[in-house]
This record gives structure tokens, sequence and C-alpha cells, in this order.
């Protein structure tokens, strides 16, 4: 099959003569992938720095497609339909997924890596209980979007937001601006969107966001608490995280408020723990998502309660795989989200 192929570190190239996934279990679903979006996480495997996207791999997680071949125990789905897919999926017997915590199953299967082959390949297999039908109304580069934002919507669903409540999100990258998308259904006081790129600050921007900062050129501090009638924000997600923003984020919370972790983050990073202890701040962190995420994105998108076509900045074929993980990397020029064809 045709694929994007990472062999070994900063290595990736076009193939076309790729393994078939093939059904193995009564309950998979085989996928004919139409679009793929390119993942930090697949920057990471290429430069050998991700802890289980490991090459040699066919990566990719970001996948809408169409119902090719079914297990004989499939009865959701048929031949021909479109959908797109949650990308990881529990081992159903550990406490975590007895109690509904698959996404954090220790034995947690994850689309694109430790042997199971990825979106950015021709073909997928996945079990059934992954797989979620694209609404007619959205495209298939729309449904490749799902997976991105449904983080932001696990994130959103699980944090306390009312009509009162003013939000910062620090990172327009695609996750922030997931996470910015999912929290306007929710209909806060403000969002505010932090970032050190005039480039995505004008994407959300252009998505509808009223309120932005460039950090680099303002002061962070002076500008969330002019916007927040000098309290801070109620709700601070990190979308990027690094030392220096952890302390950001303290600064800029307001006392009694919660911060979301929500980007990924190296161990051993200062934490401003007098800060946390004396402002009494809520520090919590979500891991990937649950199938009502996808639900509940594919229906704001269906309704129009949710636009995703601003998202995408740069597309290629499949056979151009390796011009598009340059992209993706190295960064030319602005990127917000590489999207592959098939």
């Amino acid at each position: 099959m045709k694929g994007g192929y990472i062999p070994e570190v900063k290595v990736a190239y076009f193939r076309d003569d790729l393994p078939e996934p093939m059904l193995e279990k009564a309950d998979d679903v085989k996928i004919k992938v139409h679009t793929c979006g390119i993942c930090g996480s697949e920057v990471h495997a290429y430069l050998g720095v991700h802890p289980f996207r490991i090459p040699p791999l066919v990566s990719g997680h970001e996948v809408a497609g169409e119902v090719v071949e079914l297990g004989k125990d499939v009865t959701k789905f048929k031949v021909g339909d479109r959908v797109v897919v949650e990308p990881h999926y529990g081992c159903g017997e550990c406490w975590y997924c007895k109690h509904g915590l698959y996404n954090v199953c220790t034995s947690k299967k994850v689309l694109g890596s430790g042997g199971w082959s990825g979106g950015l390949g021709e073909f997928i297999v996945t079990p059934e209980r992954t797989v979620v039908n694209l609404p007619d109304k959205l495209s298939y580069e729309e449904g490749s979007l799902i997976e991105t934002v449904a983080n932001g919507m696990y994130a959103v669903r699980n944090t306390h937001i009312t009509s009162e409540t003013n939000i910062v999100v620090i990172g327009t990258g695609p996750i922030g601006v997931g996470d910015y998308l999912c929290a306007r259904l929710y209909n806060p006081k403000k969002i505010i969107m932090v970032d050190v790129s005039d480039f995505n600050l004008e994407k959300v921007r252009e998505m509808g966001c009223e309120y932005t900062i460039n950090s680099r050129r303002e002061n962070l501090h002076d500008r969330v608490m002019e916007l927040t009638d000098g309290v801070g924000a109620d709700v601070t997600i990190l979308a990027f995280g690094d030392e220096p923003t952890l302390v950001q984020a303290c600064d800029i919370t307001r006392r009694a408020g919660t911060i979301v972790q929500h980007a990924l983050m190296l161990n051993g990073l200062a934490f401003p723990y007098r800060e946390h202890q004396q402002h009494e701040l809520e520090f919590k962190a979500y891991n990937m998502y649950r199938h009502e995420d996808f639900e509940l994105v594919c229906e704001a998108a269906e309704s129009g309660r949710m636009d995703l076509s601003k998202i995408v900045t740069q597309r290629y074929p499949i056979e151009e795989f390796e011009g598009a993980m340059k992209m993706a990397h190295e960064r030319p020029e602005p990127v917000l989200k590489v999207m592959m064809e098939f």
C-alpha cells in the first residue's frame, strides 16, 4: 500500500510497497484513509524523542476515511460508511478500563505506534468501538481534525465553566485552537488566547477570538489583569508548556482558580509550589480523550456551532510525505496544521 514511512530518526519518505493491514479479529473494521493530519507527535517520532512512537513505523492518528471491509461481528457500520477514528483503546480488563478510564489504561494501544500501522498508510484496521460516523456535512479533511479538537473537548467539558468564567489559553497551536473552539461552546465571559506567533494569533482571530495577547511584545500579567478587572483568569489552559510558562500560569490565574495542563511537558521542570499552595490553585491534567468527545465535536461541527475550516494551512498528497514532514518540522513558512491526502 501507499504511505508515509519513518524508517529511522530524521528520515521520512513515501513508499508504495508497505504491507497492507488485514482483518484479524471479528470486531475489526478496515478503513481506506482519505486524509490524515500530521501531529506534533509525528515530528517527535521523526526526531527520535517520542516515548512510544519509535521508528521504524507508519505513524499517523488524525484519520478520516471510508469503510472497505468488516469483521464478522461488526454491526454498527457497513462498507462505504464515511468515518473517523478514535485512535486508542484500552485492554478492557484492568481497573482503569472497568471504571471507564480507558484513556489512561496502562496497556493502551495507540494508532501509529507499537506495531499498529497508522493513518499515514493507505489503509488501517481498527476495532469497531473506536470508529465514529463522519457527518455527511463534513469533508474528510474536517473529519481528520476531529481528533485534534477532541483533545480540547475532553479538557473543557471536565472543567467548570460558566457565563462568568474568564479563560486564558496559552499556546495557539492545534491543541490550543481545539481548546478555544470547544470552550466557546460553553459561553464563557471571555477567552483570551496567548502566543508569541502573530500568525497563530491572527488565525484564532479569524476563528472569532476577540482577545489575543502576544506575550513576547506585551506584559502578559498586566494585560490579563486589565481584561479580567484585576482579578486574573478563572481558568488557565496550558496548550504549550515549559518552565517559564508554568510560572506565568500561576501568575495570571486568580486565587482559588484552575490551571489545566493540556500540553506535553518534560519531567524535571521546576514548579512554583509556593504560589500553588498560597493561592489555593487547582492543577489538573488531561490525557487525550474519550469516545464521547469525538461525538460531541462531530455534533458541534455538523450543527454549525464549530467551524473547522480555518485550521489546515498546508496540504500535500501522500506521495510528498518527505516534504510535508520537513514543513511540519522545519517550518520554513507559518504552519498551523499540515494535512496529508490520499
